[in-house]
């Protein structure tokens, strides 16, 4: 799918949100769900159904964040009933997403960029590095039109922190293979992950999420706000082989796709 037609599907579920969700006089999440999952029906392919969801989830999620800033000082507030509802829709269309493919998207496009942003950059920790191998594989036969690196490419006697600092800086996307030891990794959470997103949030870069073991992904509000290539539920842990290759086909597919546009 172009980015015209992307764009599209995004406009039409934010007129959806305003009109049919923010607007509504409803109390149950569930039927907010009933009647989105109608307007589902409007669109043939699962993947313009996940572009209109996710812009849903985000719209949701920003109204929240508005909502919070005004009436709850910025916090969210457990007994709020607006705020019951929308976490709930929220969680029934994280559910839908799961069924559905996996989509990457731009927070920001910036125009303005001086750096040049054109490398695949993989975070993870060293428990996980059997989850790095099976990545590399992928990624190896497109090496000549794909600007990948991970930190095995840092030659003996090179300033390391200062090499990942650099080629974050020229990231265009951000593999992350999440775990519990990326979690707990202080490296990555002070390092790598703070410019990383700032440059999904302000400079156009992609974050794209690999759940490698069970872990509480969805604690982190830093990164939960982008959809993960596969569910938490689904880690890669717990997947037979056909069902791995094909998630990291997919991911080297975003991948091209991404660098395409």
């Amino acid at each position: 799918m172009d980015a015209d037609d992307s764009k599209i599907i995004r406009d039409e579920a934010k007129v959806f949100f305003r009109s049919h969700i923010s607007g509504s006089d409803r109390t149950h999440a569930v039927d907010d769900m009933h009647e989105l999952k109608t307007r589902l029906d409007d669109f043939y392919s699962s993947e313009s159904k996940a572009i209109f969801l996710d812009e849903i989830e985000i719209q949701i999620r920003e109204n929240l964040k508005s909502h919070r800033d005004k009436s709850h000082g910025g916090k969210a507030s457990p007994t709020c009933q607006f705020e019951i509802r929308a976490e709930k829709l929220r969680f029934y269309i994280k559910q839908e997403i799961g069924t559905l493919p996996a989509i990457a998207h731009q927070k920001f496009n910036s125009v303005n960029n001086s750096l040049a942003r054109n490398k695949v950059f993989v975070s993870y920790s060293r428990a996980d590095v059997g989850f790095l191998t099976d990545v590399q594989r992928h990624f190896k036969p497109f090496l000549g039109e794909i600007d990948y690196w991970d930190d095995s490419k840092i030659s003996p006697g090179k300033k390391w922190k200062e090499e990942i600092r650099q080629v974050i800086l020229a990231t265009k996307i951000a593999v992350l293979i999440v775990s519990t030891d990326f979690l707990g990794s202080e490296f990555i959470a002070t390092d790598e992950l703070p410019p990383l997103l700032q440059a999904a949030e302000k400079e156009g870069a992609v974050i794209l999420i690999l759940i490698a073991r069970p872990c509480l992904f969805e604690e982190f509000n830093n990164l939960n706000q982008y959809q993960a290539m596969n569910p938490p539920s689904r880690p890669i842990s717990k997947m037979d082989e056909d069902e791995r290759e094909e998630l990291l086909v997919n991911l080297v597919r975003q991948t091209k796709k991404i660098l395409e546009q």
